[in-house]
């Protein structure tokens, strides 16, 4: 494998970017050492935390954004208690970035990376606290540190990641209370599910596994304390606005998951689940399913049993539902530590060797992967180097939304064809005169990413917004446009020459790795009815199907 030169020359790129951050590790391990008090394992624990960093600081601006980045991003100029689609918390981190750092790729995904980071400080705190060592943090460290599944994750600033890291914390202080058999971690656990649940809806499935779990456990005597009263509160308090918020807009999150299940989740099965759920992990899964297997059969670890039933609960709910993979991926750090730590313990003296050999196996193939991880090759390489290691590696995500297998990640295809796209319509709108400009509106009838784009990388050419009534952009579209040129972004030509005398197309996205290739700009003028009148109808329409 290793003599072909397309993967010696694209592991020789990925590697690069990992050997900055080992040197940058060496002079931290000779400094933390020299001048202050840390013990090897929190040295060690310091330099995966480092490189996990370096590895999404070198590479978080070598693609665009994602389509779903730019529209959270665009949350931040319309606060709100809630979203078409989502809860309040993008919002607000996107106003909070905005507001340091402007338009910035790099600012936008700082805070994943850094959620990432602060990920992997968890999870050497519970492999600590269960009593294991240097061995057991090296390999639950691995096994996160270069998971294709949060590599991914952690560069795209989307709800998932603030869900995966707020599950795993709530499962820390869980597993904190049980230990130390002290109620009043129901108070942190009360603020972190509120938070939770204001980031994603999902976790109603996260409480219902811990609750059943817990309830038929023997620790279900913690639900009698006070403290479980005052969480129960603190947590409705939290979300009370959200959801008078969802009351007073006609509750469209309903209509949302409604149009989830038509177009995605259709398209899921158990098959496709467990695959998606093996291949953002790939060898790490070794490591989870040897600490899920542990928490749920081994007699020496019963008292934390009550985890590896409620991870198998929400795992087979998400199964059930027709969920995502990447749904149940908050579950899996705390598996990791779990899984590390087992293996460290249970195989010792001259078993030693399978610790190695699965440090080994998940390191090998989650390097040949990190490519499909985080944006470390040109997409013509990418592809590539696909092609070169397709028998030995399952790729995530290669599964669209259409349920079909495509040659490039859907992740990745909505990565590119952003600027291309801003491109075509600056240069019309730039072809206007200075009162047409004034009077332009630039309409997508194809997809909210294409509105996302304008409104992003249009801002370095001074464009409009664009007005879409797709996703959250139908609750921020003004109820009327004014009377002048109309630059229209759709697949096709569709009906709009009903409406225009002129309608010219003046460019089409060609980029073949952009899930957006063929998307057509068309300068439309001359129109042939009353299109302020037309739009202002639809307006109304699509906002009712959001706001009944």
């Amino acid at each position: 494998m290793l003599a072909n030169p397309h993967i010696c020359f694209c592991l020789c790129v990925t590697l690069s970017y990992t050997s900055r951050s080992f040197v940058v590790n060496f002079f931290i391990m000779r400094t933390l050492k020299a001048n202050f008090k840390i013990s090897n394992y929190w040295i060690v624990a310091i330099l995966f935390i480092v490189v996990k960093l370096c590895l999404h600081f070198f590479t978080s601006t070598n693609y665009e954004l994602h389509r779903d980045e730019m529209l959270y991003f665009n949350m931040a100029d319309h606060l709100s208690f809630g979203y078409a689609t989502v809860p309040p918390v993008i919002g607000f981190l996107s106003y909070i970035i905005k507001s340091i750092f402007g338009y910035s790729v790099f600012g936008i995904r700082l805070i994943p990376a850094l959620l990432g980071a602060a990920s992997l400080f968890i999870i050497a705190k519970i492999v600590r606290e269960l009593g294991g060592g240097i061995l057991a943090l090296i390999i639950a460290s691995s096994a996160f540190l270069f998971s294709t599944g949060f590599l991914l994750f952690d560069t795209l600033f989307t709800p998932n990641v603030i869900e995966q890291f707020l599950w795993l914390l709530t499962t820390y202080f869980l597993f904190r209370m049980i230990s130390q058999n002290n109620p009043e971690h129901w108070i942190v656990i009360g603020i972190l599910l509120g938070l939770a649940f204001l980031n994603k809806y999902s976790v109603l499935f996260y409480i219902l596994g811990f609750f059943v779990a817990l309830l038929f456990s023997g620790h279900r005597k913690l639900f009698n304390s006070r403290y479980f009263i005052f969480s129960i509160i603190i947590g409705l308090v939290m979300i009370l606005p959200n959801l008078l918020w969802q009351y007073t807009h006609g509750w469209p999150v309903v209509y949302h998951m409604s149009e989830l299940k038509k177009t995605q989740m259709v398209n899921m099965s158990v098959s496709n689940f467990l695959i998606d759920l093996f291949s953002l992990n790939l060898a790490s899964t070794l490591i989870w399913i040897t600490g899920l297997v542990s928490l749920l059969f081994l007699k020496q670890e019963k008292t934390h049993q009550y985890i590896g039933v409620a991870s198998l609960s929400i795992i087979l709910l998400f199964l059930i539902s027709k969920g995502k993979g990447y749904y149940i991926l908050g579950l899996i750090p705390f598996l990791f530590a779990f899984g590390g730590y087992t293996l460290e313990k249970y195989f010792n003296g001259r078993l030693s060797y399978i610790n190695y050999f699965v440090l080994f196996i998940t390191l090998s193939f989650s390097l040949i992967a990190l490519p499909f991880g985080i944006p470390v090759l040109p997409f013509n390489e990418l592809l590539r180097y696909k092609e070169k290691t397709n028998h030995l590696i399952v790729y995530p995500f290669y599964r669209w939304e259409d349920g079909k297998i495509h040659n490039i990640s859907q992740i990745y295809a909505d990565m590119t064809g952003w600027r291309e796209l801003t491109g075509y319509v600056t240069k019309t709108y730039n072809q206007l005169s200075k009162e047409e400009q004034r009077k332009c509106t630039i309409y997508v009838e194809s997809d909210y990413g294409n509105a996302g784009a304008i409104n992003f990388y249009g801002k370095e050419y001074n464009l409009p917004d664009a007005i879409t009534f797709l996703e959250s952009y139908v609750m921020w579209a003004p109820d009327t446009i004014p009377d002048g040129p109309f630059i229209y972004i759709n697949s096709e030509i569709g009906d709009i020459k009903k409406l225009f005398s002129n309608v010219t197309e003046v460019g089409c996205i060609v980029d073949s790795f952009s899930r957006e290739k063929g998307l057509l700009v068309f300068l439309c003028t001359d129109p042939a009815v009353n299109v302020q009148e037309v739009y202002k109808q639809k307006a109304i329409e699509k906002k009712k199907l959001y706001c009944r």
